[in-house]
């Protein structure tokens, strides 16, 4: 109960936006960084910076967290100080205020990130960030939300230079969707749908959905979350906030990849999907006996290559064995060639997964590729996962133009 608080006075102090302008959900564009395999979105902040790029952290424990360099530029951001009612909304690092000294320091509290093992030591600050938002669930409306935000910034910089920063997104009561939700009464629902430089429109970008459907793509007729599979989303670590599923085991056209350790996370800042040494070796050799292509040696970072000549663009059809993950509860995420093969020259393909050693906490990393072109949404409130698999089936992909 005292959490549940915590939160709704949080977002109520957060924000300079009338309540009475209710979106349906706010909807913010995904690009993709191929020299980094990074998919970030571009925000707005403070008075006069516009479009920063924010990589896409599910695991991202603080709303926005900015290099402290890029948040000075703000004219507008204000350091929040030990005892305000920002700092202990925030829950700040117990050592981070003093209270042997009459001089008010400057908050700080520990954030988790998928870019590093162990938590970053930040500060926090207030300043106002817009957000574009939907009324339709297609399209972006008006020049977006302005809302005055607790934030967080660091010295060191963790993540590469095409991004200043992390979009926090993980089931903590700091991160964005924690507080978006909380304010504007919406249901506690993240979608994403992870853009592919190889599909849809070139000018289109991925999406980022904060507070349900329905969801529309372009071609297809009909909310996109009619064709869900679900499962349920496991309990996580309340620090992190991270999103983990169960695999029972996968299969590779009928022959079955023992999967021992079912747990398994989702994280769009591991490339490519990481697996266990033990599954990984099994998968390989599986998808290699049942895959109707020549063998041709493997190209770094990949251990598993073929010849492309004669697969088609998506690489789907009888020659390339659709890969299945059969999840707790029954539902099939079926990965289909255009995400289980990557194309890294003009005839050679290989297997888009990554062997993460024995010393794996957990059976697989989901990584970003083998999330493009589909569309997935984390339900918190029911503790549940839902996909579709591959949009390419039905004539859609994730790239699309969503101004008009």
């Amino acid at each position: 109960m005292i959490h549940v608080l915590c939160v709704i006075i949080f977002a109520i102090t957060n924000t300079s936006h009338s309540l009475h302008e209710k979106p349906q959900a706010f909807l913010q564009p995904i690009r993709k960084d191929i020299t980094t395999n990074i998919y970030y979105s571009p925000l707005s902040i403070g008075t006069n910076v516009h479009n920063i790029n924010l990589a896409i952290d599910l695991g991202g424990s603080a709303p926005l967290l900015l290099t402290c360099a890029a948040a000075a530029k703000s004219r507008s951001y204000h350091p929040i100080k030990c005892g305000s009612s920002r700092c202990i909304q925030a829950k700040p690092d117990p050592v981070s205020c003093p209270t042997n000294t009459s001089k008010k320091a400057t908050c700080h509290k520990s954030f988790s990130t998928s870019f590093t093992e162990q938590p970053v030591k930040a500060r926090l600050l207030r300043d106002t960030v817009s957000l574009l938002y939907t009324d339709n669930g297609f399209t972006y409306m008006g020049g977006g939300i302005d809302m005055t935000m607790t934030i967080a910034c660091t010295d060191v910089k963790p993540f590469p230079s095409i991004v200043v920063g992390t979009l926090g997104l993980a089931k903590t009561h700091m991160a964005l969707p924690s507080q978006i939700v909380s304010l504007y009464k919406l249901p506690f629902k993240v979608a994403l749908c992870l853009p592919s430089p190889n599909s849809g429109e070139s000018s289109g970008s991925g999406s980022l959905f904060i507070g349900g459907g329905p969801y529309f793509m372009a071609l297809y007729p009909e909310d996109i979350s009619k064709i869900f599979a679900s499962t349920p989303l496991l309990p996580s670590d309340q620090f992190r906030g991270e999103y983990f599923i169960d695999v029972n085991y996968i299969q590779i056209s009928g022959k079955i990849v023992p999967f021992f350790k079912k747990s398994t996370k989702i994280c769009t800042l591991a490339p490519y999907t990481v697996l266990h040494s033990s599954i990984y070796k099994a998968l390989v050799l599986a998808f290699a006996e049942k895959a109707k292509m020549t063998k041709v040696p493997a190209v770094k970072p990949f251990a598993s290559c073929f010849s492309s000549k004669g697969l088609g663009r998506w690489m789907m059809g009888s020659r390339v064995p659709v890969i299945e993950l059969l999840l707790r509860g029954g539902a099939k995420w079926k990965i289909y060639g255009s995400n289980s093969l990557v194309k890294v020259s003009k005839d050679v393909v290989c297997l888009g997964f990554m062997d993460g050693g024995v010393n794996l906490t957990m059976g697989m990393i989901i990584g970003g590729y083998q999330m493009e072109d589909n569309f997935v949404e984390f339900d918190v409130k029911a503790s549940k996962f839902s996909f579709t698999s591959s949009l390419l089936l039905i004539n859609s992909s994730c790239s699309q133009s969503r101004h008009f």
